[in-house]
């Protein structure tokens, strides 16, 4: 297993006139964020303290969501603001290495090569004995969960992120930014950490909460604006999180952002934000799928988010339609099929087989090697007749993400790719990149959350027909040519929330917006009216930063020949960073500092321990000691490092690898023009696919892992339901308390199934009726069983509600 030297976390420096190793005292972090509806206008600083007496190299990496725009990069220090502005990327690293060659203090931000949710800080040269403050604004979109909250996650951990052997990630990119013989800048101290919101708008909020925070809320009398406050003075192991319900969040919201009459481009023109949920008619799910489920099995996975995971899968396998195709892979530094000859029919028999792999699943299978399984699953043909769907289920910590959504946009016109990111940490970059090139959809979830609540929703798009002939329409006065932005159509699920923007000329008036598609030979037309459309004025330019951003994703998809030019005239116009720009200040006003050439070398790497058992490392630079534990409770698991906007508290980064998840690749080899698969008994013939047996997918009864049924009285009616909808008698006599006998001779069905799984509907309703959205599509197979059965449904429900009433 490979570990990039990108795996530096945190705030971390070098002292230009002694080598040896310092602490750097971050004094404080304060975030504040503006919510208006569904955006959010985040602002961050930290404060950073060089007590040395000679000037600091700082360098840190920030993680941020991916899809938010990162436009403004400050640095105050001696009464003094170095502003950074947008350039084309080399040119900045040129400002930036030449300001400080010269001794002066600069300032530079540039998205990481390798994952657009990771940002690269460097502040050149902090004089010593300065107290420096740096800024950093972005904007994100925020979008109605399926519980009807609207999720504001603040991405303030990352965990380390596998790189394969062959992955072009292990080409580290930053050359000039390592000085080999330099040693790493840790913060070790206790340091101020706060957080405020302001959530304000036209949406009356009815409740503001967190599954991870302990806030205090302040909602105004008519409901309309909110306070939102956070503070601890602690280490951070978790991404700050919020939600926000408003009364009406299903309701078309519309905002017209004025532009700036003496920009260019994008920034000139208003700004059209629809933000729409579309519903499509219930006879457009159809069983004609092939599903196949990709879980993750690295040793990251392990603990809750494996439970998670289990849990997830077993409510998938028991939504499935009769009729569809499916199989499951599951991957680590191998991976196997659970049908090695292809995808296999949804009956009793492969139902049986897939329960018993979940069942057993643990987080056992070492690295994470995502690439390898998707290409496998690609060299095979979709099913003749049924539309292939992928769901990926994965914590998402890798570093080869450009390697992944190039592969998926390859195959987006046969496979739909649906994603699943599980954890605090988790890649949005991966996560929402793959589902976007798959032409799919994703969430983000925590072991905190009910991840079932928010995945069915993923599994009624995915078993979704898809919407064909996607157009957008606008109707402005005088005629206009209006642009969509991304040019591209949107994707549209039902029920689900969608945006999209589209520039407007400043001196029309909108009368209507029309979304037209197909769905199952039915025409879907919906229509925004002009009264749906509020005017605002913003003078951070919000959403055309955000439709910038939406521009810059699109364009990393689809991989268009000769955007390079075009990409950088938006960011530049924009200010919003890309992988081709980046921002960059120098200060011109103050002294500059006395510099030494001859301390240009490699940072020194290491992770110190957190007093607890764990893994061993392997050092990569030579000079380490021989031995690290990584930080974490289970021998394997690859436990995510604290971090805050950037800064590290109670340990250093580090650059190693596992010597556990290399123990389980053994002596085997991949090639980038091969696949690793893990076939258990099987050989599989495909030019492809190496056919190298590494592991099996049979797991002995000795060691299975406990049920997530186990202590879930949902998960342990969902668990009993046969591939067919129906239950067993004697499962739900179980699961009531009741004797069997008891039951039968109350059954006034004319079978002893179709009374069983009309109790089973009963019971989910008396006692799960507050998680209905989890087990709703299962329930519709029930129904659809009872139909089948030439049964009186409404008579069998009453019956068998009565009899629940009945007892306690």
């Amino acid at each position: 297993m490979t570990m990039s030297p990108l795996y530096g976390w945190g705030l971390w420096g070098t002292c230009l006139q002694e080598i040896e190793q310092k602490e750097v005292d971050l004094v404080s972090v304060k975030t504040h964020v503006e919510i208006r509806g569904f955006v959010a206008q985040v602002s961050s600083s930290l404060t950073y303290l060089n007590n040395y007496k000679d000037p600091l190299q700082v360098r840190y990496k920030v993680p941020v969501d991916e899809g938010a725009a990162v436009y403004k990069f400050e640095a105050h220090l001696d009464g003094r603001t170095i502003t950074a502005h947008c350039m084309e990327k080399k040119a900045a690293e040129k400002v930036y290495k030449d300001a400080v060659k010269a001794g002066q203090t600069a300032v530079l931000a540039r998205e990481d090569s390798n994952s657009s949710d990771v940002l690269n800080l460097l502040l050149g040269n902090l004089p010593p004995g300065t107290q420096a403050e740096l800024k950093l604004s972005l904007v994100m979109e925020l979008k109605v969960q399926t519980d009807g909250g609207v999720s504001f996650v603040l991405p303030t951990f990352l965990k380390p992120r596998y790189s394969p052997a062959n992955s072009p990630a292990n080409s580290f990119h930053d050359t000039e930014e390592i000085a080999k013989g330099q040693n790493i800048m840790f913060v070790r101290k206790q340091y101020a950490y706060e957080v405020k919101a302001r959530v304000v708008g036209a949406h009356r909020i009815a409740q503001i909460t967190s599954h991870s925070e302990l806030l205090s809320v302040d909602i105004s009398e008519d409901a309309l604006s909110a306070e939102v406050s956070q503070c601890r003075s602690s280490n951070y192991d978790r991404d700050w999180t919020m939600l926000i319900y408003y009364a009406d969040p299903y309701k078309t919201h519309v905002l017209r952002e004025t532009g700036d009459r003496s920009g260019v481009g994008l920034m000139k023109d208003d700004l059209l934000m629809v933000n729409l949920f579309p519903e499509v008619p219930a006879s457009s799910f159809s069983n004609k799928n092939e599903v196949i489920f990709v879980v993750d099995r690295s040793g990251s996975m392990q603990g809750e988010t494996m439970q998670s995971a289990r849990a997830t899968l077993l409510l998938f396998l028991k939504s499935l339609p009769v009729g569809c195709f499916f199989n499951i892979v599951s991957f680590g530094s191998s991976f196997s099929f659970l049908f090695p000859s292809g995808s296999e029919m949804y009956n009793e028999e492969t139902l049986a087989k897939a329960s018993a792999l979940q069942q057993n699943m643990q987080a056992d299978m070492g690295g994470t090697e995502i690439f390898q399984p998707f290409k496998a699953i690609y060299s095979q043909p979709p099913k003749a007749g049924y539309a292939r769907q992928i769901l990926l289920i994965s914590d998402g910590s890798v570093w080869n993400v450009d390697q992944m959504t190039e592969l998926v946009s390859r195959h987006a016109h046969e496979s739909r790719v649906f994603a699943v990111g599980i954890g605090h940490g988790a890649s949005t970059s991966l996560i929402r990149g793959v589902a976007r090139a798959g032409k799919g959809r994703s969430e983000m979830v925590f072991q905190q959350d009910k991840i079932q609540h928010k995945v069915m929703g993923l599994v009624t798009s995915m078993l979704q027909d898809s919407v064909h002939n996607v157009r957008v329409s606008c109707e402005v006065e005088p005629t206009s040519r209006v642009r969509l932005v991304p040019k591209v159509p949107p994707i549209i699920f039902g029920g689900q929330h969608l945006i999209l923007y589209a520039r407007i000329p400043a001196d029309t008036v909108v009368k209507s917006v029309n979304i037209q598609g197909s769905l199952s030979s039915k025409d879907l037309n919906f229509v925004v009216k002009d009264s749906d459309i509020k005017v605002v004025h913003d003078e951070e330019m919000s959403l055309h930063r955000l439709a910038a951003r939406a521009q810059i994703n699109q364009w990393q998809v689809d991989q268009e020949e000769d955007i390079s030019d075009d990409m950088i005239s938006l960011s530049l116009a924009t200010g919003v960073i890309s992988r081709l720009t980046a921002l960059v200040g120098v200060d011109h006003e103050g002294n500059a500092v006395a510099r030494e050439e001859k301390q240009d070398c490699m940072p020194h790497m290491m992770m110190k321990s957190r007093r607890c058992g764990g893994a061993r490392l392997r050092p990569m630079f030579g000079s380490q000691p021989k031995s690290a534990l990584f930080g974490c409770s289970q021998p394997e698991s690859a436990q995510a490092y604290q971090l805050l906007s950037g800064g590290l508290h109670d340990c250093t980064v580090f650059g190693a690898s596992l010597g556990s998840a290399e123990a389980c690749r053994g002596s085997s080899k991949v090639s980038s023009d091969s696949v690793q698969a893990c076939w258990g008994s099987s050989k599989v013939s495909s030019d492809s696919v190496q056919e190298d047996v590494l592991c099996s997918t049979e797991v002995s009864a000795d060691s299975a892992a406990p049920s997530p049924a186990d202590g879930d009285p949902l998960m342990a009616i969902v668990s009993k339901q046969r591939f067919d909808g129906s239950w067993l008698l004697e499962d739900v006599a179980e699961l009531c308390g009741v004797a069997c006998a008891v039951l039968g001779e109350r059954n006034p069905a004319k079978t002893e199934a179709a009374w069983a799984t009309a109790l089973a509907l009963a019971l989910l309703e008396k006692r799960h009726a507050e998680a209905r959205d989890q087990w709703s599509l299962l329930a519709t197979k029930a129904r659809a069983f009872l139909s089948g059965c030439q049964e009186d449904a409404q008579a069998l429900a009453e019956a068998a509600r009565a009899l629940l009433e009945a007892r306690p």
